[in-house]
């Protein structure tokens, strides 16, 4: 079985794939900077191909992909596969995504709602400007900070990432409601409530903390705008690990400005280093947003990084792993997300 890594982030897996693979696997390695030709070289021969995020961006790899003659595995070393198009992929070749992801991103799910809760970031800035003005001796409500005992959560894309975050969640005494394209049979495990997307005004309306974990795709594209910001309560939160475009950028500014909910966590955007928007100008280090949310007091902005643990990876590694060897035994991996259909 011939194996091509492409790119130095495809890389960060390989030693942990070499330990685990017998010697029937061969393995082959291509770095944007190398030639053209070599890349499609190696890829005309490859059957799996795992292509890290510095080989999507900067490798051009995909005008050499539909006339690759073997390749029947194109393996995504994470979970987010809502920017490959399946048209643009030869029919006979399988997606597939990995997990591992979902403990470290529960964990900073939990930890943006505590930090929200007790206005950390705030507290933390105005103390050691030497400001008392929240010290616990005032009887001044203003001075008081939240608790999350006996406050709903709200997940929108109740999958792996909403089970352990409901985990979570229940152990500290709140309430959890989940939201999936359509309502399970029966109200799953961790949950105090679940519905279908037509109950998404009910969430929104109940939720002190909304979580969203959903996949982008057509129907949760600007999923959150004006008219359902204005469902949720004043008092409440917005942490969105999904992606940027499930929020409609300029509306979840002018809320959190306005002050029409609390405030927000966010790790997912809608501009990234050297992936602007269409039209735009690639930059090394860009604001992620055309809206000054860094100017915001009610934000907890982070560079895309809720997964990024060392244990997060290992576990990716492991996912990755058994799709391969799935995939050898003639098996669909855990990991399938599509076939191409160009």
């Amino acid at each position: 079985m011939n194996l091509l890594i492409l790119g130095k982030k495809g890389e960060a897996i390989q030693k942990d794939l070499q330990e685990n693979l017998d010697k029937s696997w061969k393995i082959f390695n291509w770095n944007p900077g190398e030639s053209e030709e070599h890349l499609s070289n190696l890829l005309n021969k490859a059957d799996i191909a795992i292509t890290g995020s510095d080989a999507l961006i900067y490798g051009g790899i995909f005008k050499f992909i539909s006339s690759a003659k073997n390749l029947k595995l194109l393996q995504i070393p994470f979970a987010g596969v809502d920017w490959l198009n399946p048209k643009l992929i030869p029919k006979n070749l399988m997606v597939a995504n990995a997990s591992g992801h979902e403990i470290a991103m529960s964990e900073y799910i939990i930890g943006c709602i505590m930090s929200l809760s007790i206005d950390l970031l705030t507290n933390h800035n105005d103390f050691k400007s030497g400001s008392w003005e929240k010290t616990g001796t005032l009887s001044d409500p203003k001075s008081m900070h939240g608790e999350v005992f006996g406050k709903t959560l709200g997940i929108i894309g109740y999958g792996q990432i909403g089970i352990e975050t409901a985990i979570r969640a229940k152990s500290l005494g709140m309430k959890t409601y989940g939201l999936n394209r359509t309502q399970k049979k029966n109200t799953p495990k961790y949950l105090d409530w679940h519905g279908s997307s037509d109950k998404l005004d009910f969430i929104l309306e109940e939720s002190d903390f909304l979580v969203l974990a959903c996949d982008l795709n057509e129907s949760t594209k600007g999923l959150i705008n004006k008219r359902t910001l204005s469902k949720m309560k004043k008092t409440s939160y917005i942490i969105n690990v999904a992606r940027g475009d499930v929020c409609v950028e300029e509306d979840l500014y002018n809320s959190l400005k306005k002050k029409n909910i609390a405030g927000a966590a966010i790790d997912t955007w809608w501009i990234y280093p050297d992936r602007p928007k269409e039209g735009g100008k690639p930059e090394k280090e860009p604001r992620p947003s055309d809206f000054p949310f860094h100017k915001l007091d009610n934000i907890i902005m982070t560079p895309h990084n809720s997964a990024h643990t060392l244990e997060s990876d290992l576990r990716r590694s492991k996912s990755i792993l058994d799709n391969l060897l799935d995939f050898k035994k003639g098996k669909k991996p855990s990991g399938f997300v599509f076939y191409g259909n160009k």
